[in-house]
């Protein structure tokens, strides 16, 4: 049987360019679990993408870029009274959200999608 993708599901191309920025965005954290597993993520991404993983250098470069802004969500722990907690996992998956990592991400969906339509 065949599995037919639903109707407004993202399409592969701009699941997998999307998930490289959130997870460039991981690995990039101090964090050594966020980091390895935002470094597993996007090898997991470039071995199954199809077409020039080249492209994806300017999103790296954008979630870079984004990321050194240091506009990290936050919130105060209540488990640690006047204390702040990060949301390094929130702050990443939002990070596509920002101007010029979305530009990025348009960018190299633009380049990839026909790789992807064959």
């Amino acid at each position: 049987e065949v599995v037919r993708p639903l109707l407004g599901v993202r399409p592969e191309v701009l699941r997998d360019v999307e998930g490289y920025a959130i997870a460039s965005c991981l690995a990039s954290q101090s964090d050594p679990y966020l980091k390895d597993q935002g470094d597993a993520w996007a090898s997991v991404i470039i071995q199954r993408m199809k077409g020039d993983i080249d492209v994806l250098d300017d999103v790296l470069d954008q979630v870079k870029s984004e990321s050194a802004k240091g506009e990290m969500a936050v919130i105060r722990d209540e488990t640690g009274p006047g204390k702040d907690k990060v949301l390094s996992i929130l702050y990443c998956a939002e990070i596509i959200d920002g101007y010029s990592v979305r530009a990025a991400i348009q960018k190299a969906v633009a380049v990839l999608n026909s790789a992807y339509e064959q």
